[in-house]
């Protein structure tokens, strides 16, 4: 997958998860996800597949307005099997504005392409 292609995924990607489409975050994430979130204490929270439909379940049910999806993309490699996404993004999470620096590992699996690992580096803004 060339970089043009990762980051129209990843908008879509993107775009799925801040409006809360649980169909579509249930199945671009893979079972085996693990998504690690860094603040700017160097606390390290980690997330399941389950607790992060739990998080945007809830989001949903609550009717919460759709998250930011204003993003930079720093950095988008990849080939047919595995590819590597870098986004930069500034949002209200966690009851403050923050900047949020993702790293998103996409694989190519028998479901099509999912995240298979996601790490967030959050510090505020």
């Amino acid at each position: 997958m060339n970089s043009e292609q990762l980051i129209a995924l990843s908008k879509e990607f993107i775009h799925n998860a801040t409006t809360y489409n649980m169909e579509y975050i249930d199945a671009i994430y893979s079972d085996a996800i693990v998504i690690v979130m860094v603040d700017e204490n160097d606390g390290v929270a980690t997330f399941n597949k389950q607790q992060l439909l739990d998080y945007f379940g809830t989001r949903n049910r609550e009717k919460a307005a759709p998250l930011s999806q204003d993003a930079t993309f720093l950095y988008a490699e990849g080939d047919e099997h595995s590819a590597m996404v870098i986004v930069s993004r500034e949002m209200t999470f966690n009851q403050r504005p923050e900047k949020m620096l993702f790293t998103l590992l996409w694989e190519n699996t028998d479901k099509g392409w999912q995240v298979v690992r996601e790490s967030c580096a959050i510090r505020p803004l």
